[in-house]
């Protein structure tokens, strides 16, 4: 099993006038993700399961590589990506859903946290941009420390 952890990508600025649920993608994080996405066609096939953050930001990130890879399914929305949640509840949510290429577009700090806890039982460092990838390998299911890190490619690597 291969889950993708996908940060969104640039975003309006926080505001008091806006929550932070509602920040949408800027004109420029929307070029930057669909660049990127056509650039991951070269790695990896198809999807088998899009899963999204109910956040604007992330929500629109998902939607953008749905339609790059031309994803047939429907996109899973689930809250146990919004910032804040532990990595137990990310494996779980990995673990219900249960496909072979499974991405995940949700937030930080929790992706560094989990990439982190997915592939090493002594921790590890990474900081995780706006619309990064990294693909982390599992044989059979989603358990901590038992991930292997395949590759991690920001952004910027697809101008």
């Amino acid at each position: 099993m291969n889950i993708y952890l996908i940060r969104h990508s640039d975003a309006e600025k926080a505001s008091v006038s806006k929550k932070d649920s509602e920040r949408k993608l800027t004109a420029e994080g929307e070029q930057k993700i669909k660049t990127a996405a056509e650039g991951w066609k070269n790695l990896i096939p198809q999807f088998s399961h899009i899963i999204s953050s109910p956040f604007s930001r992330a929500l629109q990130t998902a939607e953008i590589i749905a339609s790059v890879f031309k994803f047939p399914g429907n996109i899973i929305i689930d809250k146990r990506l919004i910032s804040g949640n532990k990595t137990e509840e990310f494996i779980d949510a990995s673990n219900e859903i249960l496909g072979q290429e499974m991405a995940f577009v949700g937030h930080e700090p929790d992706f560094s946290e989990h990439l982190s806890q997915l592939i090493s039982n002594s921790g590890v460092h990474v900081d995780f941009k706006k619309g990064m990838i990294a693909k982390i390998s599992f044989n059979g299911r989603v358990k901590m420390g038992k991930g292997v890190l395949e590759f991690l490619i920001p952004v910027k690597a697809y101008k």
